[in-house]
């Protein structure tokens, strides 16, 4: 399948803002690691931060798989599939965004995802919380590394893609 050289620089392009975005994210979760048993306001924050720092990655997934794959896949559960898709090597096509233990450790943020997407923000849990904040760094080095290695697949790719053709005048 493939795509051309113009689509694999302007998808690496986007990709890297996003990476850069989920940086930002990064600072927050670290400030909010810190935070002794917050309540009210405070842990609905800290919260939200969790959940950009799943949604900023399923964008880069999403964009990926509309590129690579079609686009995401459909259905109920299609979050999940998209993620255990990412971690998938398609010969010929692509090869996977993520290796499997980034794959395993991003399934507890998407859980979180699904859990903060239905659930009132007074309802929220800081001993849920916490630990994902503390783990962010960690995984965001997996996902940063990951992401990485994708994008010297696109870089190479936007280098030796053939250029389409501009139709005959």
């Amino acid at each position: 399948m493939g795509i051309d050289s113009a689509r694999a620089t302007r998808l690496a392009a986007l990709l890297r803002a996003e990476r850069a975005s989920l940086g930002s994210v990064l600072a927050e979760a670290a400030a909010a690691a810190g935070i002794e048993a917050p309540a009210g306001l405070v842990l609905r924050g800290a919260g939200d931060v969790v959940h950009d720092l799943y949604t900023g990655t399923e964008r880069i997934m999403e964009r990926v798989a509309d590129e690579f794959d079609g686009g995401p896949p459909g259905g109920a559960a299609w979050h999940r599939e998209l993620l255990r898709s990412m971690a998938l090597d398609l010969p010929g096509n692509r090869p996977p965004l993520f290796r499997v233990t980034t794959a395993q450790a991003l399934d507890e943020y998407l859980r979180f995802r699904l859990l903060y997407r239905n659930t009132y923000g007074f309802e929220l849990q800081w001993t849920r919380l916490q630990p994902l904040l503390e783990r962010a760094e960690a995984t965001w080095t997996l996902v940063h590394a990951d992401v990485s290695s994708f994008l010297a697949f696109l870089d190479a790719l936007a280098s030796t893609a053939p250029v389409p053709s501009s139709p005959a005048e």
